[in-house]
């Protein structure tokens, strides 16, 4: 069990069973994760655990990577904490594989907690095809025997079933696809920045804390020892000298051929799991709902709301067609519509507190000129805003400031951290005002990004296909291909937001069948979900 509930649950881990529902899973990939089972728990637990550290160090040397957990501050304050979390869910989802209701809620929470962050697709696909590549490589150089084919494709096909199922567009579609996007990636984005190093060096604290302390230098030299030269360069770190090199690759061929020997005379009969042992955060056992940034963790574990109350959440991508469904609920029901945009809109009205800010931040990048001011102003009423109705005439150019924050993650992020409060607050107002209303549809592109999931009773996705949505937003708002696509990529593609909704509204066709899927939605009861919103419903 998830909610409240200890994990690990099992006396013993046991493989995913070969007559388990198959959720419509290729043979192949059900073997492939049977296989996994095997590889991380029982063949060669420790090599996979060091294979993975190797791969943390070396998505440090990616400056977007490492600039944004600094930023948060989860590696620095709190290293350990942040390797336990990271290592027990990629352990719990090899333990039970990707489509168990447990490796589930590990992949939603895994969505809830990224969703939070202005993560890159390339990012994501990178950290993704490490968890392929380093345990392969590894194996090769260190391990009591290389991978075989067999097995170096499960690996492939295991992490790229998690990688559908976290909605990672774009992803190699085989082996070696994947070993070549990862090879080419490191060669054009690996780069020296002091945000590599502030989180590598945290790390590296963190891996040696149990050592004694005169020890920790030298072994700090020798793990810096495990990377190519121009990783280490990209994490501000000296290589040891080449006997010392010689002598740690030494020691982990000794230590192969001990652990090919145990395994040869004694196979070993349980499973060995980093998620079965004891860690420093946790201890004996942990829950799930336990894991993620300790700031974060009431907005993750929020179930959703659950009283008399119906509260559609009206959420899909950009140009998808929410604001075509809110009408259609509005005239044809009429419903009551709380639009996130409207309020977001409210708090950039002149003379507000975040309008000072923005100005005082981009000045007259993102000042609109009086004329297009009075030609094109969004008619906001001051007594809804509590704005002077005398109030200067700041106004912010919606369209500059657009091109700024689509084409920075950091400064999208520092906006939707000045204006995403403001709209929740916003929420709570017009709620409490409609608390009589039997159903309210709170219309809100970005609900998942902004944790706001728990203001609903249930969540439809207004879904299309992603050339639909390109070619919608290009006309919509007459930008060029680029400009479209930035924007696209800025919110969680709808992959992501699929298995977290009770309802997809689809708008592939005609006004007229998307009419019947929205009558359809409001009569009928919510459909099941592929994978749970969160863990504390289950």
């Amino acid at each position: 069990m998830i909610n409240g509930a200890a994990l690990p649950t099992e006396p013993e881990s046991q493989p995913p069973s070969p007559e388990a529902p198959d959720r419509g899973l290729d043979p192949a990939d059900r073997k492939a994760i049977r296989l996994c089972h095997d590889l991380a728990g029982r063949l060669f637990p420790w090599d996979l655990t060091r294979s993975l550290e190797l791969a943390l160090l070396k998505t440090f040397c990616v400056p977007s990577i490492s600039r944004l957990l600094a930023e948060t501050g989860e590696f620095l304050r709190r290293p350990r904490k942040r390797y336990d979390d990271t290592g027990l869910m990629v352990a719990e989802l090899m333990r039970h594989g990707p489509d168990s209701p447990i490796g589930e809620a590990v992949i939603s929470r895994l969505n809830r907690i990224h969703g939070g962050y202005p993560i890159r697709q390339e990012d994501y696909r990178y950290v993704l095809s490490t968890f392929v590549c380093e345990p392969i490589r590894w194996l090769a150089r260190y391990g009591w025997r290389p991978l075989s084919a067999e097995e170096q494709e499960a690996v492939f096909r295991f992490w790229r079933l998690v990688g559908e199922r976290m909605g990672i567009p774009a992803i190699p579609p085989d082996l070696p696809a994947m070993l070549a996007f990862n090879q080419a990636f490191e060669a054009q984005v690996f780069a020296p920045a002091e945000s590599n190093r502030q989180v590598a060096d945290a790390t590296l604290a963190m891996l040696l804390r149990d050592w004694p302390a005169p020890l920790r230098p030298a072994l700090g030299r020798l793990l810096a020892g495990l990377l190519a030269q121009s990783e280490a360069e990209c994490l501000g770190w000296s290589r040891p000298a080449s006997p010392l090199q010689a002598a740690l690759l030494a020691t982990l061929r000794c230590r192969s051929r001990l652990a090919g020997l145990s395994q040869s005379l004694r196979p070993p009969q349980r499973s060995r799991f980093f998620s079965e042992q004891p860690n420093p955060s946790y201890g004996k056992r942990f829950q799930l709902h336990q894991l993620g940034p300790p700031a974060r963790l009431a907005q993750l574990n929020s179930p959703r709301w659950l009283g008399r109350q119906r509260r559609i959440g009206l959420t899909g991508g950009i140009a998808s067609g929410k604001s075509t469904v809110a009408r259609l609920l509005a005239e044809q029901r009429r419903l009551p519509i709380l639009d996130a945009d409207v309020y977001a809109q409210e708090a950039l009205a002149p003379g507000r507190p975040a309008t000072l800010a923005v100005l005082a931040r981009y000045g007259e990048r993102v000042r609109q000129a009086p004329a297009a001011a009075a030609e094109g102003a969004v008619s906001v009423d001051p007594a809804a805003t509590g704005m002077p109705v005398d109030a200067p005439a700041d106004r912010i150019d919606r369209a500059a400031l657009g091109r700024i924050v689509f084409a920075d993650a950091r400064e999208r992020r520092w906006l939707e951290e000045l204006v995403h409060p403001l709209v929740r607050q916003r929420f709570s107002a017009e709620l409490e005002r409609l608390a009589a209303a039997p159903t309210v549809v709170l219309m809100v592109p970005l609900l998942f990004e902004a944790g706001l999931e728990s203001l609903c009773s249930e969540v439809w996705l207004v879904d299309c296909d992603e050339h639909q949505q390109l070619e919608r937003l290009i006309g919509r708002d007459r930008l060029s291909e680029a400009e479209a696509r930035a924007r696209i990529v800025s919110q969680w593609p709808l992959a992501r937001k699929r298995p977290l909704v009770e309802r997809r509204i689809e708008n592939r066709g005609n006004s007229e069948a998307l009419g019947d899927a929205v009558r359809a939605a409001l009569q009928g009861p919510p459909e099941a979900r592929t994978h749970p919103p969160s863990d504390q419903r289950r």
